[in-house]
């Protein structure tokens, strides 16, 4: 082969550790001879990304639900504003993470009600903490490029089981309640850009 064809790189702004790790996997994951992705990640909040207007390539803010009603459409507004991919989960990072094992689609109330669940999916202790770096080390090493497109599919399953009439919006993102996302957005259009068929 002859040198790498495709390069894309995608600045992002994440709000906690599994999300940057998770990118940094995934750009491992896209990686081959002819083709390099790379997700240059800062942590932050939603509101962060105004601080890098001068960044002229593909911008991304992953960020979380986590319940709270007020601040969710506020930083889907920012994102809007900044003219960049919105990436989020409905109610936070850890379903996304399970959709990769298993199929999930109940809503839940607490942020802490997919921990048993991920445990149990990546066969890890009934105690371990899933937040911790050694433990997400231990999960990423456990997702292919397979699991990937399958948590892709999954939250489009998901999405269309919604009701039109439980539609809300902000600013022009069409969100629904718990479970939701767009994170799998995100990730489709950065498949579709290197030519990583789904």
């Amino acid at each position: 082969m002859g040198g790498i064809e495709v390069r894309r790189q995608y600045f992002c702004i994440c709000e906690g550790q599994q999300e940057e790790m998770y990118l940094k996997h995934l750009s491992d994951l896209l990686h081959t001879d002819v083709r390099r992705v790379t997700f240059t990640t800062k942590p932050g909040l939603p509101r962060d990304i105004a601080k890098y207007k001068h960044i002229k390539y593909d911008k991304a803010v992953v960020f979380d639900h986590d319940g709270n009603a007020t601040a969710f459409p506020k930083s889907l507004d920012a994102c809007i504003k900044a003219k960049c991919h919105h990436a989020y989960s409905n109610r936070n990072f850890d379903l996304w993470l399970l959709l990769h094992k298993k199929p999930f689609s109940k809503s839940v109330s607490r942020n802490d009600a997919y921990v048993a669940e991920v445990r149990d999916a990546y066969g890890l202790d009934k105690d371990a903490d899933i937040k911790s770096k050694a433990v997400i080390e231990r999960m990423l090493k456990q997702i292919t490029l397979n699991d990937v497109k399958a948590a892709l599919k999954r939250a489009l399953n998901i999405r269309a089981k919604k009701l039109p009439s439980d539609a809300k919006q902000s600013s022009s993102v069409v969100f629904y309640d718990d479970p939701d996302f767009s994170i799998n957005a995100f990730i489709t259009t950065v498949f579709s850009e290197c030519g990583e068929p789904l």
